[in-house]
């Protein structure tokens, strides 16, 4: 009893704010060389440390910048006072709430917890043989997750964990949505959701499958989940076209889509209808994607037998699936879109992933569409990325001329090359 009043009075005593900074220097110290060692220095000390340190060494202790000799300080005068019987490292470690280990023995005690933790993950998903893959895939980069160590409990994040790697192996054998999706297997439809980390664990697990980055955009997360044959918004997410049809699932052709073919009229297709499709094909050899509605509408009425697509401004997913499923089908996709650095970007991710031939995005038809609109360096920077040889050259002139060009004033020139194709 006697010593622990002691413990509490040491402990009280230099909880004092006039030792905080030196002890938080000493604890580094210590950290770094493993022993009560060196000298640390405390800068610009104010008139309740000096009083403190004075007291403490029995020495008046002035100046702006002190120099303290860490052995001095943690042996040879902690042991001149009544408290010499402690252990100045226990001293410390109970001050300043937390372990006094070496950076070295803080690494080996992170690892033990890391495999202690991995054990029991494991033994938690013993059952299954997907789960076992998805598993050693989240050991080997377990890095991405130790940042929910200070977070949350052992109990929860082996919890959060156990539930997103059983979700990584279960892929969907037709599309479903992630509410319904989380729903089945964490009962809970928000459990995958972004905004939890559940749902970035999750996003994190697949991008390690699936060998990609992590989405830096909306429409990059549904690219992820939908490689998982999850969708996330089943309406918003849409596609307007023109003599465009579909094969459904029992290999027979869309009767809705080609009576609005036969009619000529354009159609809006959500991820909800998009889903249900085996395969997408052109009424039309000529496949036209624009990326505005007002070039969409003209294009629609003065060339009745194409078949069309519209962007919208956004590669949307919904666009994405329609595109990748033309192209395997081996149709010709045509591409033409606005002359911005965004616009180009468009273009290039069309011709680089579907084979997409540029219409009218040369040099003379973006000197013909140019604006009085500047763009600025930190767009034309984004020009960097384009990798499509056959947009090289307006990249070149538009970081000359400095300014955006418009479809709609090209769009005659457009309808001219298209009769031709």
């Amino acid at each position: 009893m006697k010593e622990d009043r002691l413990l509490q009075e040491c402990i009280e005593y230099f909880s004092h704010k006039g030792f905080s900074r030196v002890l938080e220097l000493i604890y580094n110290k210590y950290r770094s060389l493993g022993r009560f060692s060196g000298r640390v220095v405390l800068e610009k000390p104010d008139p309740v440390e000096k009083e403190m340190l004075s007291r403490y060494f029995g020495r008046i202790i002035s100046g702006d910048r002190v120099v303290i000799n860490v052995k001095e300080f943690a042996q040879k005068r902690f042991e001149q006072t009544k408290f010499s019987s402690l252990d100045f490292k226990d001293v410390l470690s109970y001050v300043l709430k937390k372990d006094v280990l070496t950076k070295k023995e803080e690494k080996e005690s992170k690892q033990r917890q890391i495999s202690d933790f991995l054990e029991k993950l494991e033994k938690l998903l013993a059952n299954g043989a997907d789960n076992e893959f998805v598993f050693q895939t989240v050991k080997e980069n377990f890095k991405w997750f130790e940042g929910y160590f200070k977070k949350y409990s052992e109990e929860k994040l082996l919890g959060i964990l156990s539930c997103s790697i059983k979700a990584a192996a279960t892929k969907p054998e037709k599309i479903e949505s992630l509410a319904v999706f989380a729903t089945r297997i964490a009962h809970d439809p928000h459990f995958f959701d972004e905004d939890r980390d559940s749902g970035k664990i999750f996003l994190k697990i697949l991008c390690l499958l699936k060998n990609v980055e992590y989405p830096k955009s909306s429409e990059e997360k549904a690219e992820l989940l939908y490689m998982h044959n999850i969708i996330i918004d089943e309406l918003s997410n849409w596609c307007l076209v023109y003599g465009i049809g579909a094969i459904t699932e029992n290999e027979k052709e869309d009767e809705a889509l080609k009576i609005f073919a036969l009619q000529r009229k354009p159609v809006i297709l959500p991820l909800y209808t998009i889903k249900d499709y085996k395969q997408f094909f052109g009424y039309s050899k000529k496949i036209v994607v624009v990326e505005n509605p007002a070039v969409f509408s003209i294009l629609m009425q003065d060339l009745t037998d194409i078949s069309l697509i519209c962007t919208n401004g956004q590669l949307r997913l919904s666009t994405k699936i329609l595109l990748e499923s033309l192209s395997k089908a081996g149709f010709t996709i045509f591409y033409s879109g606005d002359f911005d650095p965004e616009g180009l970007l468009i273009a290039d991710r069309i011709v680089q992933n579907y084979g997409a031939i540029p219409l009218c995005m040369d040099e003379e038809n973006y000197l013909l569409s140019l604006s009085n609109n500047r763009i600025s360096q930190k767009r034309l920077v984004m020009l960097r990325n384009i990798q499509s040889e056959q947009l090289l050259s307006v990249c070149r002139k538009m970081n000359e001329v400095r300014l955006s060009g418009y479809q709609e004033k090209i769009v005659d020139r457009l309808l001219k090359k298209i009769k031709t194709i």
